[in-house]
């Protein structure tokens, strides 16, 4: 790969919607904002948020409607990664230009503050209760945002050439390490979480790839890292490269920490997470382009997981155990610019829903995962393409919240 390579012209595959004109943050300084909402609905739990150009719907998914709106100083805004605090009592959410995370109460739902940081961001991450780490990828930078103060606290360098779009891979069992990817760098990045430096790196076999969605299996204490069509596997313990597999994606964990999804083109493969040789489990092909692999499990112990099209206005369920696709939901539909390479499409599971937005329809689908239906299509704005979920959303990409 080109080394110059911007992540938007890489993949393109941000937290936010659509991956063409991809999400971060823009609004004005200042802390007075105001929301619509009498606060009504008490700690919010259990409410979605969807971000669309003009205002932030708040959608109760029991009632398939929407509640309130924060719509106060938004106008054609693009949005990033949201991130939800350990409490469930605020969001921090991307804001594209200027870029700046946008601090939202979940209780009266409103805006209380904006905090300014480095340019074009895209994700953002909560490695600890008292910190978000929102990455800056002109800078290959995480800017680190105190959860109290809402100030940031410090930048720490990651990207070995000073850009480059890039992720932060955490868990628990890692103490204060963790590591970092960038689309410019044929690398895993070794960072000190407590020290807010980058260590050291692991130099991967292809200098011309550099590394972007990332995994952390916790009972081999293995980390997975796209590098190319590849996925390094390195031994967290020596920090050496046990293993290269011949195929690479999005990574997705399931809440028990035991399956491993790789999107993979067309073909959705679930690994066993606990297995040191990351045996393959299935392969399920869903030809219309999957992304936003979340998982639920019913009440019989069934492991399902749900995955939204980017070529259809569809998401397919699928048996993860029997490997093979068993329904499929309408969920509405997303923009695809003439000549785009890739496409994404983003979703949240949470309180038993899959929340997936259509940016071309305006809406939100909110699917019930037990009953594998859709039990509402929710008007917000054409544009919607980000949601949050006030509660427990699982293990994933964008799901719990490390």
């Amino acid at each position: 790969m080109d080394r110059s390579v911007t992540r938007r012209r890489f993949a393109q595959v941000a937290g936010s919607g659509l991956v063409v004109g991809i999400a971060g943050c823009a609004g004005e300084d200042g802390d007075d904002e105001e929301s619509e909402t009498d606060g009504e609905n008490g700690d919010g739990e259990g409410l979605i948020y969807a971000f669309a150009p003009n205002a932030i719907a708040v959608i109760d998914p029991e009632d398939g409607e929407v509640v309130d709106e924060i719509t106060d100083g938004l106008e054609d805004e693009g949005w990033g990664d949201p991130r939800i605090t350990a409490d469930y009592s605020e969001i921090y959410v991307l804001r594209e230009s200027p870029s700046q995370v946008l601090v939202i109460d979940t209780e009266n739902h409103e805006i209380v503050d904006e905090v300014d940081i480095g340019p074009d961001p895209t994700h953002m991450y909560h490695p600890n209760d008292d910190e978000m780490w929102a990455h800056a990828d002109d800078e290959g930078t995480f800017y680190v945002i105190d959860t109290d103060s809402h100030e940031v606290t410090e930048i720490v360098e990651s990207g070995l050439e000073a850009e480059g779009h890039g992720k932060l891979l955490y868990h628990e069992d890692m103490g204060s390490m963790g590591y970092a990817t960038n689309v410019n760098d044929p690398a895993a990045l070794i960072m000190d979480l407590e020290e807010y430096e980058r260590t050291d790196y692991i130099e991967l076999e292809n200098e011309e790839e550099g590394t972007h969605y990332k995994a952390y299996a916790p009972e081999t204490e293995l980390a997975y890292f796209e590098h190319g069509d590849e996925t390094a596997v390195v031994d967290t313990e020596s920090d050496e490269v046990v293993e290269y597999l011949d195929f690479a994606g999005g990574m997705y964990l399931s809440p028990d920490e035991e399956v491993l999804g790789v999107l993979d083109g067309n073909s959705v493969r679930f690994l066993d997470a606990t297995s040191e040789d990351s045996e393959e489990l299935a392969v399920v092909e869903v030809d219309e382009g999957p992304d936003a692999l979340r998982y639920h499990e019913s009440e019989d112990g069934t492991l399902y997981a749900y995955t939204a099209h980017t070529r259809t206005d569809q998401a397919s369920v699928i048996d993860v155990e029997a490997g093979e696709v068993v329904e499929t939901v309408e969920i509405g539909d997303i923009e695809r610019p003439e000549g785009a390479q890739h496409l994404h499409r983003t979703g949240v599971a949470g309180g038993g829903y899959f929340v997936s937005p259509a940016d071309a329809d305006g809406t939100v689908a909110v699917v019930d995962m037990d009953a594998q239906d859709a039990v509402a299509q929710v008007e917000v704005e054409e544009g919607v393409d980000t949601v949050q979920y006030v509660g427990d959303s699982g293990t994933g990409y964008t799901g719990k919240l490390r």
